[in-house]
């Protein structure tokens, strides 16, 4: 793997490879306490993995999903896991028992993302169905349908005070919703194709989206201004996270890239990382970004540490 670097922004060093998947890994987790790594494929498997030590903590076929599942998010305390599949289902599960806490119904799509709201009252929900939902996690029941997308729904993100709720589609527009009201706050237009990934920045005021269109674009959440184009992948962007302390931007694609960008440098690209041989599909940084973790399409999710 080539690292190109600069040097003001540190080395990241591959440390382990987990091998056990049988299919495409969809999306990967890392609880808040860094202790226990989530992954869920086309194999219809959720595994659990110390994060530490790169074993396997369990792994559940049984898992009430008839389907390939397609995302996996801890709550913020870590007890449970939700996660989404084409069975147009969503499930809430207890991390230390696997036991089945709720199952979510409505959707009549595929469900693609979820999201815990960082209070971890609320689930947020995309799908195929056009439709974006909020779910009462306690009780398991619906809380609001949001309505507006006029394509499938691929990815949601709350706000760090989950007053706001991003979701992005195939109708190559984003959308900030209240999460009180219910009501679309801005719609966000300037991709030319299907959105894939959004994320906000630790302080609320960016939002960072990636699409099929190959490009980045960093917008203001306040007034729905796009800020900044970032070009330089030569792929499908299928996953963006900004950094803890929002200085930098992560983005894979399927140009089998990853790209840092500095915010403080106008969000230039300071980092390439190459050599992988599948899609990178999703990307997880740990709170104290020491631990950055990528899956791929070789069935196999990467631990880098920083050096």
């Amino acid at each position: 793997m080539t690292d190109l670097v600069t040097p003001s922004f540190g080395k990241l060093v591959a440390i382990k490879t987990l091998d056990g998947h049988t299919g495409w890994v969809w999306d990967v987790a890392l609880s808040s306490n860094h202790q226990i790594l989530a992954s869920v494929s086309n194999d219809m498997m959720i595994r659990l993995w110390n994060a530490n030590t790169g074993l396997q903590r369990g792994a559940a076929k049984d898992n009430g999903h008839s389907n390939w599942v397609r995302a996996v998010r801890f709550s913020p305390a870590g007890r449970y896991l939700a996660t989404a599949s084409d069975d147009m289902t969503i499930r809430i599960s207890d991390v230390n028992t696997g036991f089945t806490y709720r199952m979510l119904k409505g959707h009549t799509g595929k469900v693609r993302a979820v999201e815990f709201c960082p209070d971890g009252r609320t689930l947020a929900s995309a799908s195929d169905d056009f439709t974006v939902r909020l779910w009462n996690v306690s009780s398991g029941s619906l809380l609001k349908t949001l309505n507006g997308h006029s394509g499938w729904v691929r990815a949601v993100a709350f706000s760090p005070d989950g007053k706001t709720l991003a979701s992005t589609s195939d109708d190559n527009t984003i959308r900030l919703w209240d999460t009180t009201t219910g009501n679309e706050i801005h719609q966000l237009n300037g991709h030319e194709s299907s959105i894939r990934a959004v994320c906000f920045s630790p302080d609320g005021k960016l939002l960072a989206s990636g699409s099929q269109d190959k490009v980045l674009r960093i917008w203001d959440t306040t007034s729905g201004a796009m800020l900044h184009v970032l070009r330089g992948h030569s792929g499908l962007i299928h996953a963006v996270a900004f950094s803890t302390d929002g200085n930098q931007v992560v983005s894979a694609a399927d140009d089998l890239t990853i790209r840092v960008w500095a915010a403080p440098l106008g969000f230039a690209c300071v980092r390439v990382l190459t050599g992988y041989t599948g899609w990178v599909r999703a990307i997880t940084l740990s709170d104290d970004e020491n631990m950055v973790v990528y899956t791929s399409d070789d069935m196999t999710i990467k631990i880098w540490h920083s050096a």
